[in-house]
């Protein structure tokens, strides 16, 4: 047993003298993964606002109320942040239209509010569309559908309150231009009010976190899983002929392993708490910008997301174990842990949320330790822990180190 207590603080102490090389590389990494989300997400909104459609509109009718739907169309919440609108002429139009600059015209065809007016048949507003443009072109004829039928109701509905005030004895005109004024105003403020209609919900991939909570959680556990690939040297192993010595000590595998592990774990555990450290002092420097985006404002929160994601450590050190037994020798480690913590990683949401995920991938997902770790790192943040899931990470890192020890068992014997 004191011989077992003497191992341990080798190990300990060889952890130690390691921590400069770890923190190093963990170091690189996070600025590597930072640099290419930095990268994607400039890429990404630069793409998002070079889809914008743009629409000419053609209004051969110097009306009012047809300058008023366009205003309408351009200020609402779907179309105008889709959609950018120009009214122009026919020639402007169909040169636009040419050259790429419009991606469809609508034009609206003469007396098409005056045929209204009249009690005519309404006339059908022209759509010229390119012949390759995909989701622009039914985008452009459900603005153009959307308009013309909001323009003709409106028009039809003035058209008989002025007529059932023409009816009445004495009415003067300006009386008749209270009424269509009167009547415009009410159609449009009832038309256009679509919360007396919808209840508005909101549904996010990310649960009840924000975006920035998601990924400060799966930043965490990506963190701690691929910080693993510094451990390296704790874990390459010893030759057999020294693994045998310790074997006649009555260090055998099981008790090797569990040494190698419990390293790893105080490696984790002094990342985890430098971490927390540097987000503790960001809080008292600057509690605002803290707050504006964790969506932390006091440091019993923070403290409580602290101590109740301590397990995480658990079954991330027990995942890095096993991939280095399972491997051939350090390097093999390393890569194979690279590629199972991006696997796992992918499946499991800690890249994007699952929300957003195959099905058939969200299924298998579920089922990973990596999920649970993410779950584990968002209670703590929203302060939602579960006693059940942190039994259940804990349950989980003692099945996969076991799985190792029976590994590395296994190939201390076949080397015998």
């Amino acid at each position: 047993m004191k011989l077992t207590g003497t191992f341990l603080m080798m190990e300990e102490k060889r952890t130690m003298k390691i921590l400069p090389q770890y923190f190093l590389g963990v170091f690189l990494l996070a600025a590597l993964i930072s640099g290419i989300v930095a990268f994607s997400t400039l890429f990404t909104d630069k793409k998002a606002t070079a889809s914008d459609v743009s629409v000419a509109i053609v209004l051969n009718d110097n009306d009012f109320l047809a300058s008023f739907g366009l205003d309408v169309l351009e200020s609402s919440a779907s179309a105008g942040t889709l959609c950018t609108f120009a009214i122009v002429d026919a020639e402007e139009a169909a040169a636009g239209l040419a050259e790429g600059r419009y991606d469809g015209v609508i034009n609206f065809p003469d007396h098409f509010v005056g045929s209204v007016m009249t009690g005519e048949e309404v006339l059908k507003a022209q759509l010229y569309l390119p012949k390759m443009s995909g989701l622009n072109n039914q985008l452009i004829a459900g603005i153009a559908d959307v308009g013309g039928r909001l323009l003709a109701e409106t028009e039809a509905g003035i058209y008989m309150a002025a007529t059932a005030a023409l009816s009445m004895e004495g009415v003067t005109e300006a009386d008749l231009d209270r009424v269509e004024y009167d009547v415009q105003n009410l159609f449009f403020d009832f038309a256009m009010s679509r919360e007396e209609f919808y209840a508005k919900d909101s549904a996010s991939g990310t649960g009840n976190q924000t975006v920035i909570q998601y990924y400060a959680c799966a930043a965490f556990v990506l963190l701690l899983l691929l910080g693993g690939i510094s451990c390296g040297p704790l874990l390459k192993g010893d030759p057999v002929a020294f693994e045998k010595q310790l074997a006649l000590h009555r260090i055998g595998s099981v008790k090797l392993l569990a040494i190698r592990y419990i390293a790893v774990l105080s490696l984790f555990a002094v990342l985890y708490t430098v971490v927390f450290a540097a987000l503790f002092g960001w809080f008292l420097v600057s509690p605002d910008s803290f707050a504006a985006l964790l969506d932390l404002s006091s440091a019993e929160e923070l403290r409580y997301w602290f101590l109740c994601g301590l397990p995480v450590l658990l079954p991330a050190a027990s995942i890095v174990v096993f991939v280095y037994t399972f491997a051939a020798n350090q390097i093999g480690g390393i890569l194979l842990l690279f590629i199972v913590v991006m696997v796992m990683g992918y499946a499991s949401g800690l890249l994007s949320p699952a929300a957003y995920l195959p099905s058939k991938v969200r299924v298998v997902g579920a089922y990973l330790p990596t999920a649970r770790m993410l779950n584990v790192m968002k209670n703590a943040m929203t302060h939602a822990a579960s006693i059940e899931l942190l039994l259940i990470v804990a349950a989980e890192a003692l099945a996969v180190l076991g799985v190792a020890m029976a590994i590395f068992y296994g190939k201390r014997r076949w080397a015998e």
